[in-house]
């Protein structure tokens, strides 16, 4: 007797075998029908398909034949599958090859046996289609024929149960990956722990263990056991002996069947701990590799892992990554906004009215004394504790930021635990959600001392200045008279130290102003009558007034207005007043022969007016100061260019107290544009 000898791909072969799931399931008509087709179509008493084990050869299918199996060594479909025609035993006692084969000189009595190797869609022969006669009989090529038309019917049934294994097991996969997505919660020593559970459950693998790699250190970060629990969270070990010094040489997914039967036998890991199966996926974060996800059981793997297998193992390493990565950023965050003064918030003004704070820093319960759960629940017991006098203005500044989507800036007292009004400054940007709500992102402070200190401050600064004021407006009066002859004649030498006494009272004098208004605009004291109204005209209305400044110093100034008839909210008198500070900077840091343009134009719910110059530019170590009082690029007491280090400071704080805001664009060299915006309106009668 000649035992069947094993093809070349065996190994493959075997897996290919075990991928289709079929071996020891219960019978299927879908096979059977074609047994019985293939006994009554060639009139023997024996059909069967046979699948040809690692030691066996056992039959999906039997007609005519009591037992489920026989050894592969006595097998004639041994022999059918090392070639892809049919094979074919006329009279197997006149076979040499199987004359004295237990099948044949016992039960089933074999003298006649024909079977048509069964292929996979990758070619791997791992069974046959096979009818067996107890009376020798020839089989010609027709026979063949009908009986590979057989047996092709069977492959496309294999063909069938391999896609239907690979879309079950993806679907498996993906059903699994979404569940841990969407119903793994917690903190990472919860939610990675559970899903590593969830993967051992899916893959049928013993250990699952989440990694971190840190230089040559192998450390264990969380892990799950099916069975022995020898594991613990945080132990270490070089790298070197452990099996994920594999995964980095493979770069990729690994994945070992058998490790005994592998190119890694020899590496110490499987000296040290025996793992036979093996799956691993590295762990990235921004680029970088800080572990690894892997799984391993102590027996060989069988079948193979799949290629549905790797892909689920390499997404829940991106998952594991992301939560990672996410923890990392929230802890980060948590430390910054701890030590972040006053509070950090979003405040949402839903469609009915109602409003709520989604997220506070803990510091809600330093500033308002409310919990930062009561507040995400309702927001009125903020509201309670804001000065009477306060809360209209607080209200409205809200809903003037909300209509118009313009950054929100408010100062106000609150009562503060209970006892003294505090002052508190906040600043937030709205955006609006799809269902109509509005939700601002923002901070508030407590700046009670700093107020208190302003206060003083600016106390001092409108007393001094009223003092002067008077003196002043007498000194540069009698001056003019002086000057203008009111004396007599003054001689020469005389005339030009008066003239340089008059300039100089009235620089003062334009300071004091200054300092006047910024004390009223801080205090809220500055009168504004703002109302609906176009735009070009108080534009124009405020180059005009700058035209003889800039003619004295040749600099050319344009209009751009690429939206005519845009309106805007604002008070005339005060933005041609902010204008007239932009336009005379622009104007005095332009070069002779310089071109200063101004151009109006509608940003959303924002109109804008910009005032580009063509000077040199705002020094970079200056646009962090450029809006303070008293700010000058230039402080020394031989600056070039006069001024007050006022005028931005106060186009700033009448800008904010139009509900609007003011910026600027600039590089050292070319130029700079400075612009502000207003809560933009539409036209009388154009409404819907």
């Amino acid at each position: 007797m000649k035992f069947p000898e094993q093809p070349p791909e065996e190994p493959q072969r075997l897996s290919a075998l075990e991928a289709t799931k079929l071996l020891d399931t219960p019978p299927e008509e879908r096979f059977d029908r074609v047994t019985r087709l293939a006994a009554s179509l060639f009139d023997v008493p024996i059909a069967l398909v046979s699948l040809v084990d690692r030691d066996r050869q056992w039959f999906k299918s039997c007609y005519g034949l009591g037992v489920r199996e026989t050894g592969r060594d006595i097998s004639f479909c041994g022999h059918a599958i090392l070639k892809s025609e049919a094979f074919v035993v006329s009279d197997a006692l006149a076979d040499e090859r199987f004359s004295d084969n237990p099948l044949v000189t016992g039960e089933p009595r074999i003298r006649f046996y024909a079977g048509a190797p069964l292929e996979d869609r990758s070619g791997f022969r791992i069974g046959t289609l096979c009818i067996i006669d107890r009376t020798p009989r020839t089989f010609s090529d027709d026979d063949q024929m009908k009986l590979r038309d057989l047996a092709d019917i069977l492959e496309r049934e294999l063909q069938f149960q391999e896609l239907g294994n690979y879309y079950s097991e993806r679907t498996r996969a993906l059903n699994t990956l979404n569940e841990i997505v969407l119903e793994i919660k917690g903190d990472l020593d919860t939610a990675i722990p559970e899903a590593l559970e969830r993967a051992n459950r899916f893959l049928g693998t013993d250990t699952a263990i989440v990694s971190e790699i840190t230089g040559g250190t192998y450390t264990v970060l969380w892990h799950h056991e099916r069975r022995n629990q020898t594991l613990e969270n945080g132990l270490t070990l070089p790298l070197e002996q452990t099996y994920c010094s594999l995964l980095l040489e493979h770069g990729e997914v690994l994945a070992i069947n058998h490790m005994g039967r592998s190119r890694f036998q020899t590496h110490p890991c499987y000296g040290a701990f025996g793992l036979e199966s093996y799956l691993a996926a590295p762990i990235w974060i921004d680029e970088a590799l800080i572990g690894t996800l892997n799984f391993s059981s102590q027996a060989p793997r069988r079948p193979p892992f799949t290629e549905t297998e790797k892909m689920f193992v390499n997404l829940l390493a991106r998952w594991v990554a992301d939560a990672i990565h996410h923890s990392r950023q929230a802890a980060t965050l948590e430390k910054l906004v701890a030590n972040a003064p006053g509070m950090l918030y979003q405040y949402r003004l839903w469609p009915d009215g109602h409003s709520t704070f989604p997220y506070t820093s803990n510091g809600i319960q330093h500033i308002y004394n409310i919990s930062a759960e009561d507040a995400a629940r309702d927001a009125s017991p903020v509201f309670s504790t804001i000065h009477p006098e306060d809360l209209p203005v607080v209200a409205e500044s809200i809903k003037r930021s909300a209509k118009a989507l313009s950054r929100w800036h408010q100062r106000y007292r609150i009562q503060w635990h209970g006892n003294a009004w505090h002052w508190v400054e906040g600043q937030a940007n709205p955006e609006k959600l799809p269902d109509g709500s509005i939700l601002w992102h923002g901070y508030i402070v407590d700046i009670n001392e700093r107020y208190e200190a302003e206060q003083m401050k600016n106390q001092f600064i409108s007393t001094v200045s009223h003092e002067l004021r008077t003196p002043l407006t007498s000194i540069s009066g009698s001056l003019g008279l002086i000057l203008g002859g009111a004396a007599g004649k003054v001689p020469e030498k005389t005339r030009g130290m008066l003239a340089i006494a008059k300039r100089n009272a009235d620089h003062l004098k334009v300071l004091i102003d200054d300092l006047l208004d910024i004390e009223k605009l801080i205090s809220g004291n500055m009168p504004l009558e703002a109302r609906e109204q176009e735009l070009e005209a108080c534009v124009v209305s405020a180059i005009e007034e700058i035209q003889p400044y800039a003619r004295l110093r040749r600099v050319s100034i344009h209009l751009n207005n690429l939206t005519p008839g845009l309106t805007a909210h604002y008070d005339k008198l005060r933005l041609k007043q902010a204008l007239a500070n932009l336009l005379s900077n622009a104007v005095k840091f332009s070069p002779e022969q310089g071109q200063v343009t101004v151009e109006i134009d509608a940003r959303g719910p924002e109109a804008r007016i910009a005032v580009q110059d063509s000077g040199p530019g705002v020094p970079a170590s200056f646009k962090p100061r450029i809006f303070q009082k008293f700010a000058q690029a230039d402080a020394s007491s031989s600056r070039s260019k006069e001024g007050t280090g006022l005028g931005l400071a106060i186009t700033r704080e009448l800008m904010l107290a139009m509900g609007g805001e003011i910026g600027f664009e600039s590089k050292e060299g070319q130029g700079a544009t400075f612009w502000v915006t207003l809560p933009r309106s539409e036209p009388p009668g154009t409404g819907a």
